[in-house]
């Protein structure tokens, strides 16, 4: 007898599969059919339970095994090529490999949950069950009849009196499904988790490699490390270019003056430095064109001109309101103003008084000259004016020598600003260059050597030797002064010369200034402290990047005493640093005298404790450095000078 049953395709094995194999899944009756099922299908779907759940497991274990072995790879050819390729980012990819595997391993385990169907045929290929459970899900689904519970007498085992395919073939399918599931009882306890040989072999190889590459030192990192500090560098440049431009701005009073214009390229430098902080090179190349634009702007006589623009600026209020105190800054708004007050008392001067005024004027000329072309011209005509009885002419061009004098020091003030913002950018492109050099640093060491005989004690035996030169030109009468200082300690010899020079009309007037220098020689235990020597000199070194150092144990103020700790500074008498030198005279034949004088010096009271004018020194050396092209290295130098005297350090 023949019974036509859907057919089953064999379940896959371990062979190779061909294209003509393909895995058919029997469906789940429950989801296939409606209505209630055969008692002994959902019996088989019971114990199909408890499998499927191992079959799942089974599938999660392997799958982990996969993941595994795909994050051991992964990082293992990250840190690899990390240590061939500066990869700065490693470090988060490193993180992130095992985040998307993980999250690739959950979507996989989801979709690895077997169905019903997908485990009987498990169950039939492990158990050795022969396609039973498999056949029985099928037929259930394939004879829709026979899926449904049996009548109450029906008797699977008696003989059929007589034939009806369509009882026998229900007949037949119920008996199949009932040894489907006395077989599936009694089948053992399967799909106990495996190891998967291939992904461990994979996660042991790429373990065995990461280590060591983890465990030696990656060559790259300082490769990420100059990058970082050269991209930090850039941003801190950016910020520094930016608060140049702002001032520049600031100071900029109309859109065509140099630091509006400035401030505009200064902008886009910064944004740049923004924008590609990694191109160190181009960075460097763009700051030094900038640089050195700004340099080509600027006027190298600028800081001349301003001395003689404060020289100017004092004579003529001086000549101005007759008071030989007046504007002692040299301020030329002041002078202005004096200006503007003398043009208006022109009138009620006397001829003699105009005159004068004239003659005075006219010697002014060649420090004028030196200040502005504008307003020497002014001058020479408001002095012309003056002695030709023009007091229209001569208040004219008083006015026009007031405007002159005020673009002029408008221009000096511009190109101080210019050159500030060429020293900024100086320094902003040397901070950048060494954040691009490798981490190898050089300290400048100073060295400093005493050799002589004696003792300890600075009150030892010296010999010293000063030299002192001044000249001095005046005008009217007067006398000639001269002013001589040395100071000595213990038992010495002291030598001094001074010459003069005088020149103006009748007798000459001069102030001469003398400066000594002394060598020390002394050996012994012990010194003054703080490192210092016997010798009243500070050593200096050349540091090993080539760059003068500053002194090492600098001798403070404390440990060296009252003697040694005071510097000359007549600030009373020759003004303080920075404050410009003012000579007035005129030419002529004047007395020179020559002289010359062995002995000691006197104390004349002009030594102060240095800390009182260190702040002084060390501003105007300051300004100076930001007026003037000055190279990095004397730059550093003169710091690093400073700091080694603050006194509170």
């Amino acid at each position: 007898m023949t019974i036509g049953l859907p057919r089953t395709a064999a379940l896959p094995g371990r062979r190779r599969r061909t294209p003509a194999d393909r895995v058919v899944v029997p469906p789940d009756p429950r989801q296939s059919l409606t209505g209630p099922l055969d008692p002994t299908l959902e019996q088989i779907r019971g114990e199909l339970g408890g499998h499927r759940a191992r079959l799942w497991l089974r599938r999660i274990v392997r799958r982990t095994w996969v993941a595994l072995a795909a994050i051991a790879v992964g990082e293992a050819v990250l840190w690899t090529v990390a240590r061939f390729v500066p990869l700065e980012a490693a470090p988060v990819i490193a993180v992130t490999i095992p985040i998307v595997v993980a999250l690739i391993l959950l979507i996989a385990v989801l979709r690895a949950r077997p169905s019903i169907g997908e485990t009987a045929l498990a169950v039939d290929v492990e158990g050795g069950l022969g396609d039973r459970v498999s056949s029985a899900m099928e037929l259930a689904v394939g004879y829709p009849a026979s899926a449904t519970p049996p009548v109450e007498d029906m008797d699977l085992d008696a003989p059929v009196a007589a034939f009806d395919e369509a009882a026998e073939t229900d007949r037949f399918v119920r008996r199949q499904r009932r040894d489907a599931l006395a077989v599936l009882r009694v089948a053992p306890r399967l799909f106990k988790p495996r190891y998967s040989r291939n992904p461990a072999i994979a996660t042991i190889a790429a373990v065995a490699l990461l280590v060591p590459v983890l465990a030696l030192p990656n060559p790259q990192t300082a490769v990420i490390a100059k990058q970082r500090d050269v991209r930090d560098a850039a941003a801190r440049q950016a910020e520094r270019i930016e608060a140049v431009a702002r001032d520049l701005q600031d100071k900029g009073r109309t859109a065509d003056d140099p630091r509006t214009k400035l401030a505009e390229e200064l902008r886009e430098l910064a944004r740049q430095l923004r924008e590609k902080p990694d191109e160190l090179a181009a960075n460097l190349r763009q700051l030094g064109a900038v640089e050195s634009d700004i340099r080509a702007r600027i006027d190298p006589a600028t800081e001349q001109r301003a001395s003689a623009m404060t020289s100017l600026s004092r004579s003529l209020s001086r000549a101005a309101t007759g008071n030989p105190d007046a504007n002692r800054d040299g301020d030329p708004e002041k002078t202005r103003e004096d200006l503007d007050k003398l043009g208006d008392k022109l009138d009620s001067m006397s001829e003699a008084e105009r005159r004068q005024l004239a003659q005075q004027l006219a010697e002014m000329q060649s420090t004028a000259k030196a200040a502005d072309g504008a307003a020497a011209t002014a001058l020479g005509a408001a002095a012309q004016s003056l002695a030709q009885g023009d007091t229209e002419g001569a208040r004219s061009a008083l006015d026009r020598l007031g405007d002159a004098m005020n673009g002029a020091q408008q221009n000096v003030t511009t190109n101080r600003d210019l050159s500030e913002a060429a020293s900024r950018l100086q320094d902003a492109r040397r901070d950048l260059a060494d954040a691009g050099q490798q981490g190898q640093g050089q300290q400048g060491q100073g060295q400093q050597q005493g050799q002589g005989q004696g003792s300890p004690r600075p009150s030892s035996s010296a010999q010293g030797q000063g030299q002192g030169q001044g000249q001095g030109q005046g005008q009217g009468q007067g006398q000639g002064q001269g002013q001589g200082q040395g100071q000595g300690q213990g038992q010495g010899q002291g030598q001094g010369q001074g010459q003069g020079q005088g020149q103006g009309q009748g007798q000459g007037q001069g102030q001469g200034q003398g400066q000594g220098q002394g060598q020390g020689q002394g050996q012994g235990q012990g010194g003054i402290g703080g490192g210092g020597s016997n010798a009243r000199s500070l050593g200096s070194g050349f540091g090993g990047n080539a760059r003068p150092g500053a002194p090492t144990g600098a001798n403070r103020a404390a440990q060296l005493g009252a003697d040694l700790s005071s510097v000359f500074a007549p600030f009373d008498r020759l003004g303080k640093p920075g404050d410009p030198s003012y000579v007035a005279g005129t030419g002529g034949d004047g007395q020179t005298q020559q002289g010359s004088q062995v002995g000691s010096g006197s104390n004349n009271g002009a030594l102060t404790p240095y800390q009182q004018v260190y702040s002084d020194f060390q501003q105007y050396a300051q300004t100076s450095l930001d007026r003037g092209y000055v190279p990095l290295s004397i730059k550093d130098y003169v710091r690093e000078y400073f700091s080694s005297l603050d006194p509170s350090n």
